[in-house]
Order: C-alpha cells, then structure tokens, then sequence
C-alpha cells in the first residue's frame, strides 16, 4: 500500500514564530559576543583584527544555518515584477542611500573602510551580507503572518512593522535613541522595497543588502 505523507500547512502563527525565530537568530550574536568578551578579558571595542574576523566569521556561518533552515519554509512561488515595481523599488533604494549618508555625515562604505581597513572592510561586509538574510527573512514572515491573518494578499507593510518592533526597537534598547530610529525607518523601507519587488525573495535580497551596505 503507498503512503501519501502530507506537508503541514503553515499557520499565521507559524509565520510569525518563524519571522521571531530570524530575529532571535540576530540576537545571538549578543550571546555570543558576551561569551568571548569573557573569553578574550578585553569588551568587544578593544578585540584585535583577528579577533573581530573570528567574531564575524563564527556569527556567519550561525545565521547561515538558521537562514538555510527558514528559507525551507516559505512556499515556492515566482510572482511577476512589472517596470512599474521596478522602478519604485530604485526610488526606495535612492531614498535609503540618500538617507543612510545623511545618517552616517558621509558615504557608508567609504567611512567603514577608512576605519576597518581592507580585512576588516571585507569580512564586515560579508558580514552585512549575512545579516541582511535574516533582515529580509523578518520581512517575509511578518508579511505571510499578516496575510495569513487577514486571510487576503495586502499592500500594507506588515513585515517591515515587525522588523521595526525587532530589529528596530532592539536598536533603540541596546544603541540609543537615534540608532533606533534610523534602524526603524530602514525598517519601512526594505520593507516597501520587498512590497514594490512583488515579493522576490532573490532580487529582494540584493537590493535590501544593497540598502543595508550602502
């Protein structure tokens, strides 16, 4: 006799068990940095070059597998993207720069570069690389959840609102006040980018890493 074995169907809280499960995956990063802190005997502002590419490194390779994990949950689809999303999604991406250098007093890349060094510079931005998967994975999630929720597709940037009440607000806990706010406002924005790319999670992808590098 042949056994058919059916996949469960994700639920809206499923969705947002994962969109949480993204971001507690960014916040072991803490757990880990507090780990060698203890290790090292020096705080995280005086490790030496090789000790910041293992702290990179280690944290890579933790949210890769993680990122692996989740991106298993989201179901197949490959919507179409019109000109007219595309080019509302080079707005957004303009208005991040934009914003992002007025934030920083000078061109991100640049200024990170001049600190770091190219080592640094590098591993780092892999490092951002890394990051921003979890970024969009919060986005995602947050959006299926809301969709699921009210049981219609919705141009409401529900996904961006979780990542801003995540990522956003943890950057106000642990950063200040305007660190916040700046995380928050990236929020909306990968989150209407993602919207405006009709949900693609690839090209989505490079242009929140875009957003997020620059």
């Amino acid at each position: 006799m042949e056994t058919t074995i059916l996949k469960k169907e994700n639920t809206a809280m499923d969705y947002l068990g994962y969109a949480l499960y993204a971001f507690g995956g960014l916040g072991i990063e803490i757990l880990l940095m507090m780990f060698e802190i203890n290790l090292w005997g020096i705080s995280n502002n005086q490790w030496t070059i090789s000790q910041n590419l293992i702290h990179w490194t280690v944290t890579c390779l933790i949210w890769g597998v993680l990122a692996f994990l989740l991106l298993n949950q989201i179901p197949k689809q490959r919507p179409k993207i019109k000109k007219v999303n595309v080019g509302a999604a080079g707005l957004i991406i303009l208005v991040s720069i934009i914003y992002t250098t007025f934030v920083w007093n000078g061109v991100k890349p640049i200024i990170e570069f001049t600190n770091n060094g190219l080592i640094k510079f590098v591993v780092q931005y892999v490092y951002y690389a890394c990051e921003s998967i979890l970024i969009l994975l919060i986005i995602v999630f947050g959006q299926m959840f809301f969709e699921k929720m009210v049981g219609r597709k919705s141009h409401l940037p529900a996904g961006s609102i979780i990542l801003a009440l995540t990522w956003g607000l943890i950057h106000i806990l642990t950063q200040g006040i305007s660190t916040g706010v700046y995380a928050c406002i990236q929020a909306c924005l990968f989150g209407f980018v993602y919207l405006a790319l009709n949900k693609r999670i690839a090209i989505s992808y490079v242009a929140i890493a875009f957003m997020f590098m620059l």
